[in-house]
């Protein structure tokens, strides 16, 4: 059917595009239809996007909206309803959830000639959980579930069972469909629990095992309390560092406490080492002042502990220096071990560039703190498990702060204010929740930061960053979130495929091949079984222990890359503005980007390519986010890129979804994959955007395949659609 562009102003109708992407396609498998992953949220009335195998066989897709009751399962279901198919292919599938139907969990059945396979649609996907102590929670304190579609009405139910089978049941705080926090009674008892979660909607099948929770005794209430006053009058000869290292060793001798510093400036030298158990507690931050003296040689960081420790209720006040706050490392590997690490309303106004001074001078002193660490000293350094860090304003000559192996982790109210060359860093995280913070670009060279695999960590998972304000970065890449980690660890062939495990071929390692593999992602990009996703449990030699079996799905000769593993980040109702890109650049798997607005930004964008690795991103979907106004030098855009490079004819990114977005101005939807010969996109739905004011609304480069377009809604925009010229036999669909 010939293509047609869409007049300017009007509604743009399912158009649906299928290119041949040489070397991708594969027998249709002989048994049902083997479903790897389907897009929700989803309403009625839009598109739902499957990856999966042997789909081009399936004949008919039947609905049915399961009623809304966590107990039954056995009342009779409404007789399920016929879907419309856009489109179809041995791994892919498209079609349209039947309007009429009320939202809530839906039983998807696709038939084909001799076998059928069920799904839900908008059942609870749990990424992880977490709780007031990090990995674990407290009688009176709470529960975190988040992922896609945790509690969609206030009837949501977390069902805990104890190892003596009795139930305890916590009622959500309040819906939310990403992340829902359930109160824990003050009188559960300490144990281990068996969680299962009911997102408030669909019948006692839309029941979700969420695993193991402890839930640890409350803390320990009556803790000795020790005074100390600061020197009256002040002078700047006093030190009063050892004073306070003298009474906080006194408290750990006692089993820990707090150490309570009454108004005052407090005048220090070197290093304030908390040991464990013990609080260092101001009577409020704007009363108690800490004052290091100005140095060359400032101690390496300034307050340090590793575990069970906090720092609260100050200011602290430092000329030159290194790290403000450390803890959570141990002192001999340096690894990130430690655990129960808070800081809590703490000022920090930390320069090194205090003074009038020439630029050498100010050169210098930059080049002194990046030999003490070479990517920028840090206002808080911070590493373990269960760090909480509240109400806090963190400035530092460089860098906000850096997390490095993150197990529980919470940082909620801060104002993270970036100094020069500064960037702010989630590394290897397993469970982050960062919301109602801000983070400010103080400096024309300060950057953003994001969540990565640096500093040698194999994987970076479940992180939420929700309702959060990103402002006036200017420096380096501008990147106001993305995520980061070259390299990877093999890339080619399985050479078997067993059960739960892979061999691979020993002529095809990365450039982490020495590294540690256990908790990497294993992609398969090309051949049966793309768009598989799995994780690395054990290697040994050329075998490849799996957290699932994939025997039947994949087979020898598919093509995989196997690489340090980001998932499961949740971009959630934060607003960005004055900054370059809100990015995945190189790996990702199943990250959202919902209820953003972005102000004078580069824009959304998920990139794949060769990041000294082959490096795929799957499953990446972009809903309801705003853009307004150009980046600094160019139209703002969301913007699909995948990388195709020389030699490879590998898939880079599968199954994107692009849905409710609002392009105020200057701003565009961009899918480009650079290669007509070789596609490196696949399996992209771009639908129910609203696009004004620009130019060219939607772009389609080179090299993307079975490209869904529908019901977007464009004004005043010069080219609706922009895209390579297509061989009309290439055309399925269109208005």
């Amino acid at each position: 059917m010939r293509f047609r562009l869409p007049r300017l102003g009007r509604r743009l109708l399912p158009i649906v595009c299928t290119l041949s992407a040489l070397g991708l396609s594969g027998p249709a498998a002989a048994d049902a239809p083997h479903i790897f992953w389907a897009s929700d949220p989803v309403k009625p009335g839009q598109t739902v996007q499957v990856s999966g195998m042997g789909l081009a066989a399936v004949e008919k897709v039947e609905v049915a909206r399961l009623i809304d009751h966590a107990e039954d399962s056995t009342s009779s279901r409404p007789e399920p309803e016929q879907a419309e198919v856009l489109a179809k292919s041995d791994r892919s599938l498209s079609f349209i959830l039947p309007k009429h139907f009320a939202p809530g969990v839906f039983s998807v059945t696709l038939r084909s000639e001799d076998t059928t396979s069920s799904f839900q649609l908008n059942a609870p996907d749990i990424y992880w959980a977490q709780g007031d102590r990090g990995p674990a929670a407290t009688p009176g304190g709470w529960l975190r579930l988040s992922g896609r579609n945790m509690a969609v009405t206030d009837r949501a139910v977390a069902k805990l069972t104890g190892e003596d089978a009795k139930e305890i049941r916590l009622n959500v705080a309040d819906p939310d469909i990403w992340s829902a926090s359930f109160p824990i009674p003050d009188e559960a008892p300490a144990g281990s629990y068996r969680v299962h979660l009911w997102n408030g909607a669909g019948d006692a099948s839309a029941w979700r095992d969420v695993g193991t929770i402890e839930i640890e005794p409350g803390p320990q209430t009556e803790r000795p309390v020790m005074e100390l006053f600061s020197n009256q009058p002040d002078s700047a000869d006093h030190d009063d560092t050892a004073r306070i290292n003298a009474a906080m060793g006194a408290l750990h001798k006692r089993g820990g406490g707090t150490l309570l510093l009454h108004y005052g400036i407090y005048r220090l030298t070197g290093t304030l080492e908390i040991p464990e158990g013990v609080v260092l507690k101001g009577e409020s931050n704007d009363l108690v002042t800490l004052i290091w003296k100005d140095t060359e040689t400032p101690p390496g960081a300034l307050i340090e502990g590793v575990r069970d420790f906090s720092v609260e209720d100050m200011t602290i006040n430092a000329f030159r220096h290194f790290d403000i706050i450390k803890g959570g490392f141990d002192p001999l590997s340096g690894k990130a071990s430690g655990r129960n690490v808070a800081v809590r309303r703490v000022i920090v106004r930390a320069s090194s560039f205090l003074g009038r001074m020439t630029d050498e001078d100010a050169a210098r002193r930059l080049q002194a703190m990046r030999g003490h660490r070479q990517s920028g000293v840090v206002g808080l350094l911070l590493g373990g498990s269960n760090i909480v860090v509240e109400d806090c304003d963190i400035l530092s000559s460089m860098r906000p702060f850096l997390l490095m192996g993150p197990k529980g982790a919470r940082l909620t109210g801060n104002t993270f204010r970036t100094g020069r060359r500064g960037w702010y860093s989630i590394s290897g995280p397993d469970g982050v929740l960062f919301e109602n913070n801000r983070i400010i670009g103080t400096d024309l060279q300060a950057s953003g930061g994001g969540i990565n695999t640096l500093e040698g960590y194999v994987s970076a998972r479940n992180v939420l960053i929700r309702n959060n304000r990103f402002e006036t970065m200017y420096g380096n890449d501008r990147e106001a979130m993305t995520s980061d980690g070259p390299g990877g660890y093999y890339s080619g062939p399985l050479a078997a495929v067993l059960d739960r495990s892979v061999r691979i071929d020993p002529a095809g390692p990365g450039v982490l091949k020495d590294r540690n593999w256990e908790g990497a992602g294993l992609f398969v990009v090309k051949g049966q079984g793309l768009g598989l996703v799995a994780r690395i449990v054990k290697k040994a030699g050329d075998v490849l222990d799996l957290d699932r079996d994939i025997s039947g799905l994949a087979e020898n000769g598919s093509i995989v890359s196997i690489l340090p593993m980001q998932e499961n980040y949740l971009i959630v109702g934060n607003h960005f503005e004055d900054v370059g890109q809100i990015q995945i650049y190189g790996a990702g798997y199943k990250h959202v980007f919902a209820d953003n607005t972005a102000l004078r930004s580069t824009g959304f964008g998920a990139t794949s390519l060769y990041y000294k690795h082959l490096q795929p991103n799957f499953y990446i979907q972009f809903l309801s986010n705003e853009v307004t106004g150009p980046a600094f030098q160019h139209a703002a855009r969301i913007d699909i890129a995948g990388r195709q490079f020389k030699d490879n004819d590998t898939l880079l990114a599968f199954g994107t979804v692009i849905r409710e977005n609002r392009l105020r101005a200057a701003a565009t939807i961009r899918v480009d994959g650079r290669s007509a010969t070789a596609p490196a996109i696949r399996n992209v739905l771009i639908e129910q955007n609203e696009i004004t004011r620009t130019d060219i609304g939607i772009d389609i480069g080179q090299g993307v395949d079975e490209l869904t377009l529908r019901d977007n809604v464009m004004s005043d925009v010069r080219i609706p659609v922009r895209q390579p010229i297509r061989k009309p036999d290439q055309m399925v669909g269109g208005p």
